[in-house]
Formats: C-alpha cells, sequence, structure tokens
C-alpha cells in the first residue's frame, strides 16, 4: 500500500508488541498527550506481532482496533505470529503450522482467550469470532506493506532487488538472512521489526531501522517518528525499577 506524504502528518511506527498491553498503552497515552492541542493526528504504523510470548494479546487487540478508529490512515501491518491466529480464525491453520505457533509463544495468547487447558482449536476460534469480531476484521484488514514517501513499513524486512510489490508475503513476515546483512541501499528505508536487535535498542542503519527491541522480555517498547518525511526520533516505553512504566524520546548521537 502506497501513501503520499504531502501532508506530512506525524508518522509513529511501532514493531513487536507481542502481548505487553501495559507498554504499548503507555505509548499510545503519550502519544495522545503529545497531540494535545495540535490540528492533525498522526498516522501509526503498527509494524506487526501484537501477540503471543506476553501476557495480553486480546487487550492488545483491543487496543490496536481503538488506535485505527481514531487515526485515519493508521493500519496495522501482519507480522508472522499475527499470521497464525488469523489462520486459525479463518479455519485454515495447518497442523504443522499449529505446532510452530504453539513453540514460538501462542501457548500465551491460546490461554489469554481461553481457560481450557488443553487448546481445542475449533472451539476458541468460534469463541473469538462470536466475542472478538473485531479482532477477526483487524486481522482481515492488515496489509503485508505500506510506503509513505521514502519510508516503507514491513514486519520483516524485504528481499534484495525486488520491487515491494512483488514481494513475497512469506519474506515480508519472516526475512532475515539476505536482508539483516544488505549493506547496500534499497529503493526505501526500511522500517522494521521480527529480529530483536543485539543493543536492545532501536537502531539505525544506511537503508533500515530497526524496532525490535524485545518488548515482551525486556519490557521495552520502541517506536520511530517520521516528522515532515524525515526520521525525527524514537520513542520507548519501558518498565524500569519499582515496576514503573517510564516513556521518553530518544535522539541518537
Amino acid at each position: 500500500m502506497t501513501i503520499t506524504d504531502s501532508v506530512s502528518p506525524d508518522i509513529y511506527a511501532i514493531a513487536d508488541v507481542h502481548g505487553r498491553a501495559d507498554l504499548i498503552e503507555a505509548m499510545l497515552g503519550y502519544i495522545a498527550d503529545a497531540l494535545y492541542g495540535q490540528l492533525s493526528k498522526p498516522i501509526i504504523i503498527f509494524l506487526g506481532d501484537l501477540i503471543d510470548r506476553g501476557p495480553h494479546s486480546p487487550k492488545v487487540l483491543d487496543q490496536v482496533a481503538l488506535t485505527l478508529n481514531r487515526y485515519p490512515g493508521s493500519r496495522l501491518i501482519l507480522g508472522n505470529h499475527d499470521f497464525y491466529l488469523r489462520e486459525l480464525l479463518r479455519g485454515t491453520l495447518t497442523d504443522q503450522d499449529a505446532t510452530n505457533w504453539m513453540d514460538w509463544g501462542g501457548v500465551a495468547t491460546v490461554s489469554a482467550y481461553s481457560d481450557s487447558p488443553v487448546p481445542d482449536f475449533l472451539n476458541i476460534a468460534a469463541d473469538i469470532r462470536r466475542t472478538f469480531p473485531h479482532h477477526v476484521e483487524l486481522l482481515e484488514n492488515a496489509l503485508t506493506w505500506m510506503e509513505i514517501g521514502r519510508y516503507c513499513f514491513v514486519h520483516a524486512g524485504i528481499r534484495p532487488g525486488v520491487p515491494l510489490s512483488d514481494q513475497s508475503e512469506d519474506d515480508l513476515r519472516w526475512i532475515r538472512a539476505g536482508f539483516l546483512d544488505h549493506l547496500e541501499g534499497f529503493e526505501h528505508v526500511v522500517l522494521h521489526g521480527h529480529t530483536i536487535t543485539q543493543s536492545l535498542q532501536p537502531e539505525i542503519y544506511p537503508n533500515r531501522i530497526a524496532l525490535d527491541t524485545g518488548a515482551y522480555r525486556t519490557g521495552r517498547l520502541s517506536a520511530a517518528v517520521i516528522r515532515r518525511g524525515e526520521f525525527s526520533h524514537f520513542v520507548c516505553t519501558e518498565v524500569v525499577e519499582g515496576g514503573i512504566i517510564q516513556v521518553g524520546e530518544w535522539r541518537p548521537g
């Protein structure tokens, strides 16, 4: 999906919430406070992996659905973890995908939706469709990529040398080798999550901005802010001593 940046609203790109409703709630509250008195609303782009590993995936989906309604033009990019839940709700989750999903953090999501000690996927899917229809709508309307100006927004990354419109959904949700080690420029600066940064801070490279700071285990959720068509700064939400959630801006260098 392509959007021109002629109006140039602030853009917040947020990666890999992974069930940390506390962190995303603080982040969204900070963004709302920062907009007080301003006429324009931001575009908020969630780079996928809203669910799994952390304890409150359904609440995260609630928060994201409300945010997309509140800020026109905001979108969700479907992550590889979100894909599994979407497939479950469609009734097309394969046995192998179900096994992988549970091994890679899906137990936390299923447990948050259901009290059953043994996952009954058919009943859980039916319950979610009935009780949380807005979660179904959110996942069905998710994008695989988004382009605004000279930036593109994806979950995992892109395959070098392949136009955005020709990228495979598998690469956009899963790629690491071939993307993370690619040193030359892309057609766009790529904002992505999926791979936790080595520093556990957001990282800037000449051709990409990496935003997955391992929220589910570090207690740090990160967003990149694009202002007037250029990268401006990061916003980080972090659990500090005493369990207090602290939100602040960070400008590298």
